[in-house]
């Protein structure tokens, strides 16, 4: 949780400091995220009127009671990507149809806690990989964001486990196949 606190703090700093520039930053979130107790936020730097550097941390946690006993799961993910935004026409910079390029690195945990144990193992994953996507982002007069976007890519690291008891059980191959998805609201800061 300290490094979750710490790179918000730098996330939040970085877009201060760039506001300060009068450089344009687009703040967003994905609402879908928030309804399901996660979250999902990003900052898309301008460079030019047709390019843009996006950087996206999500983070999903959660506890349920799995039925047997006391075993209660635990869940974790942190995905971290970053987009390189190319826009063909923009109207007002950084807006209208892109197409992007993204690195994407995902770690993800599944772990099984109480008396019962003994019948589950713990569940790790972790995935960095490269890929393409397009989108369409909207900016109002007013500087609200929406953003939409897909992206289909490949995994080079790949690390998937299953842990019980400190020694590992299994392991699975997962396609090489990464995704990425937007749906996005939010701000522009600074600019024109």
């Amino acid at each position: 949780m300290k490094t979750f606190k710490l790179l918000s703090l730098l996330f939040c700093l970085s877009v201060f400091s760039f506001n300060q520039s009068n450089a344009q930053v687009d703040v967003t979130v994905n609402p879908l995220t928030l309804l399901f107790g996660g979250f999902n936020g990003s900052a898309d730097f301008v460079l030019s009127e047709n390019l843009s550097i996006e950087a996206q941390i999500g983070l999903a946690f959660g506890k349920s009671d799995i039925g047997l006993n006391d075993d209660e799961s635990k869940y974790f993910g942190l995905p971290v990507t970053v987009f390189g935004k190319y826009y063909f026409s923009p109207d007002d910079g950084a807006d209208k149809f892109y197409a992007d390029a993204f690195l994407k690195f995902v770690t993800r945990s599944y772990t099984i806690e109480g008396d019962n144990t003994f019948n589950y193992a713990d569940y790790s994953n972790t995935r960095f990989g490269l890929g393409f996507g397009v989108g369409y982002k909207i900016v109002s007069d007013g500087g609200f964001v929406f953003d939409i976007g897909f992206g289909a890519g490949k995994a080079f690291v790949d690390k998937t486990k299953f842990d019980a008891d400190g020694e590992e059980v299994g392991s699975i191959d997962l396609p090489n196949l990464m995704l990425t998805g937007k749906l996005a609201v939010g701000y522009r800061f600074g600019g024109k």
